[in-house]
């Protein structure tokens, strides 16, 4: 399988972020391009200001084949479909990141996927995982480590103005749902957007945590699978707060 990886357009991107947002990376003794890993974390809102630094740290900071798998509704459009493969993405089908996995690549995976980008209020930094425990069984299949890490600043840079629970709550938007096609198509209310009250984003400084490595090969069976991402969501929540107070510490 073909990756479009652009080591350039990548820098290029990333760049005006990285000016704006002025990342910190952190725990980059855990990231190890020599062995590869499934890299796991929180996806902020939108979901274009975290990813695209986080593919360029991991794959011209440390020169880490990271493909990031992103969701399938990226690649409907034509024209910012080949903007998302410029940076290592493909569709988050299973049976293509078996295929990347079986090629060696790394994974970036956010498993709270086109939910937890679209938050509404009151969600910031909450990770929507649902029922999903397949990204982990793809690890185990392939002896692939899990490196969670947290990503601070997204979920601040936008005040919401319209809150799509507006929407979704509404007693004939949970009629229409009834209907399984438009349920299906809408993902049970979770591709409707809540809108920001701005379109500048705020000046915030980002924070990004890669944490140790986690093996996954000692799990037997789905009781130990979901203690294990249970393990990783609270590490990821465990490192927001920290980063939290280091940011506080260094504005003060």
């Amino acid at each position: 399988m073909q990756v479009e990886h652009d080591a350039k357009w990548i820098k290029r991107f990333s760049a005006l972020s990285k000016l704006y947002f002025t990342p910190t990376f952190l725990g980059s003794e855990h990231i190890d391009a020599s062995k590869p890993a499934m890299y796991v974390g929180n996806h902020t809102i939108y979901g274009v200001l975290d990813a695209p630094m986080v593919i360029d740290y991991l794959f011209n900071e440390h020169q880490v084949a990271v493909v990031s798998l992103a969701d399938h509704s990226h690649f409907y459009l034509p024209i910012w479909r080949s903007i998302v493969k410029k940076f290592g993405a493909v569709d988050g089908v299973r049976e293509y990141a078996r295929t990347l996995m079986q090629q060696g690549y790394s994974i970036l995976v956010f498993p709270g996927g086109g939910r937890e980008v679209l938050k509404r209020k009151g969600e910031a930094y909450q990770l929507i995982w649902k029922e999903r425990y397949g990204f982990l069984k793809l690890a185990q299949e392939f002896g692939y480590d899990i490196v969670p890490f947290a990503a601070l600043g997204g979920d601040e840079v936008f005040d919401l103005g319209f809150d799509a629970n507006h929407i979704v709550q509404n007693k004939y938007f949970q009629k229409l749902l009834k209907i399984p096609q438009l349920n299906k198509l809408l993902r049970r209310g979770d591709v409707i957007p809540s809108l920001p009250s701005h379109l500048i984003p705020k000046r915030i400084p980002f924070y990004f945590q890669f944490m140790p490595r986690h093996s996954i090969m000692q799990i037997e069976n789905i009781e130990q699978l979901i203690a294990f991402r249970a393990e990783i969501q609270h590490s990821i929540y465990n490192s927001l707060e920290n980063l939290k107070q280091l940011r506080s510490q260094k504005t003060k």
